[in-house]
């Protein structure tokens, strides 16, 4: 019983659920409390589905005699088990490293064909000989890039750049290529037939919401509409973070007023705790109702 609520948990977690929780607007009112959530929701159906194999495996070990096909049948279950952990080890490696070295990559090409522009509040900057106007960011724990074009400089008003700046300068301040390479290995981790791409994609746009709230705060909403507006079919690079994606919904978001919405952000965040409580509460069933001296419920590892 214990596996296979584990493995009903991790199927709603990876499917319908993602679906549902992608639907809500809502949380663009809290991007943060909502990056905590979706971090929440793919740790615990990850937590699940190991949680699961396990679960069945167990309850195999603990039967006297299997059959063959049993055997057979939760081998195959502890085998998919085993390939979910061992992806997600080299999802993580290989996605930091991959992304580490294009960005190191792309930020000595940008050093050699760029021009620094000298401006002492942000020394990372860095110009290219670009007419489309274009903005993104490089991050990494030093030697950080901030890259415009010259077709951005010229199209853009000084409070626009300012803001884009601001936009960019947060990314790497908040280091939220750190939230997406997470997001992206635990993307991989998953076989492509079960995986979702529901929350690799709404954690995109939820940074793109962070650094816009801190440029806000800065410039004030309507430079960076304005900005986003104008830059909103720049290209970039698919290992950068640049300032154009997700331009409609955001622009949408700049049109109100911000709020704290304190409430909101405790039911989201108390939310996500219950998320990654859900698969632990299930596996120590057992145990649990053991303490409770509720002997007349099964609930095996079945």
């Amino acid at each position: 019983m214990i596996g296979v609520a584990l493995g009903i948990l991790a199927v709603i977690l990876v499917g319908p659920g993602s679906i549902w929780v992608g639907r809500w607007q809502f949380l663009h009112r809290v991007p943060r409390a909502a990056v905590v959530l979706w971090q929440a929701g793919s740790v615990a159906a990850l937590v699940s589905v190991i949680g699961a194999g396990l679960a069945l495996s167990l309850g195999l070990f603990r039967r006297p005699n299997p059959s063959v096909a049993e055997v057979l049948v939760y081998g195959i279950i502890l085998l998919f088990t085993l390939v979910v952990v061992l992806r997600l080890i080299w999802s993580l490696i290989t996605v930091v490293r991959i992304s580490g070295m294009r960005r190191t990559r792309h930020r000595q090409a940008v050093d050699l064909l760029g021009q620094a522009d000298r401006r002492p509040e942000l020394p990372s900057l860095r110009v290219m000989s670009e007419t489309i106007p274009l903005a993104y960011c490089l991050p990494a724990v030093r030697h950080s890039r901030v890259v415009v074009s010259e077709g951005a400089l010229q199209t853009l008003k000084s409070d626009e750049v300012a803001a884009v700046l601001a936009h960019e300068e947060a990314h790497l301040r908040a280091r939220h290529d750190l939230v997406l390479d997470t997001f992206a290995a635990l993307h991989r981790a998953f076989p492509i037939a079960v995986r979702s791409d529901v929350p690799l994609k709404e954690a995109r746009l939820l940074v793109e919401l962070l650094a816009d709230d801190a440029a806000r705060r800065r410039t004030g909403p309507i430079p960076l509409a304005r900005a986003l507006v104008a830059m909103a079919a720049a290209p970039v690079p698919g290992f950068a973070m640049g300032v154009s994606y997700g331009t409609a919904v955001r622009v949408a978001r700049l049109a109100d007023e911000p709020k704290p919405h304190r409430l909101l952000s405790v039911a989201i965040y108390l939310l996500a705790l219950a998320l990654i409580a859900m698969p632990v509460v299930i596996f120590g069933a057992p145990t649990l109702f053991g303490w409770l001296h509720l002997t007349g419920l099964n609930f095996g590892w079945y």
